[in-house]
């Protein structure tokens, strides 16, 4: 297993601040968040993906996720507007052309909140059907798509390791996999095995967070409730060799270099001691 940096938790920062703590650090890759003004999707198309991949070359960091702006505002992939649904599928698109072209191995979709008043199934349909369009355009350009679960604070239906099973089979494309939050599991009350058990080998990438029952803050490992050493077993029993990516929010966005140096030191010993 080696360890990647998400962009997130250094976005007061220019860009390239991101790839020199990483470098600093000794991180082995970088996951890009792509909001504005870092790495929004139509922005990496008008300069070809230039800017980027200067900076993973000149740091000597691959680029293993790219994760767009997908939480509803002003994009989704469950608005039940024709119009803001077709909107949203062309931005998308275009999110998998930008991946393309900085190198990204993975573009990340989530499902944000569809919104109250509306029947699951609709929505789960419409979710499947969306995601069948961009599989077909991830085939053509050769991008592979990752599905995050979200906790059930942020969404309905893909949530738990049956929502991402069930996505997986039923957009049923060789581009499309899986990846894990670690908070998911504990906000739904499941073990994280469970991920594993269902989606095996489709399990591509995990957000190694550590975070509270009650709480979306995403923390350093050891900072919050999770058995990190059992976690960490797990992930070798089941054969998982991917990414592990700290993906950091509001705690530590006054010291994003304390926290990058500090998760890093702590990811390494975990996977050094189990």
């Amino acid at each position: 297993m080696k360890i990647s940096l998400f962009t997130a938790g250094i976005s007061r920062y220019p860009l390239e601040k991101s790839f020199e703590l990483a470098a600093k650090y000794h991180y082995d890759a970088i996951e890009i968040g792509g909001f504005r003004p870092h790495a929004y999707a139509p922005d990496i198309l008008r300069d070809g993906g230039k800017k980027i991949r200067g900076l993973s070359e000149r740091y000597q960091l691959p680029i293993v996720s790219y994760a767009p702006e997908n939480t509803g505002s002003p994009y989704s992939l469950v608005f039940d507007d024709p119009e803001l649904n077709r909107e949203s599928l062309e931005y998308f698109k275009r999110t998998l052309d930008a991946a393309k072209l900085i190198g990204s191995q993975y573009c990340m979709f989530a499902c944000n909140h569809p919104g109250y008043g509306r029947l699951e199934a609709d929505v789960r349909r419409l979710f499947i059907e969306n995601m069948q369009i961009l599989a077909e355009h991830a085939e053509k350009i050769s991008q592979m798509i990752i599905l995050e679960p979200v906790t059930p604070n942020e969404g309905t239906i893909l949530v738990t390791s049956d929502d991402l099973y069930w996505a997986i089979q039923a957009v049923n494309s060789p581009m499309v996999k899986g990846m894990l939050d670690l908070a998911c599991p504990l906000l739904s009350r499941e073990p994280m095995v469970e991920y594993f058990n269902k989606c095996g080998k489709d399990v591509r990438h995990i957000h190694f967070i550590d975070a509270m029952i009650d709480s979306e803050d995403h923390l350093i490992p050891g900072d919050g409730q999770m058995d990190f050493p059992g976690i960490v077993r797990t992930l070798k029993e089941v054969g998982y060799d991917g990414y592990l990516s700290l993906e950091l929010f509001t705690r530590y966005q006054t010291e994003p270099e304390y926290a990058t140096a500090r998760g890093y030191a702590i990811i390494k010993a975990l996977l050094d001691e189990a």
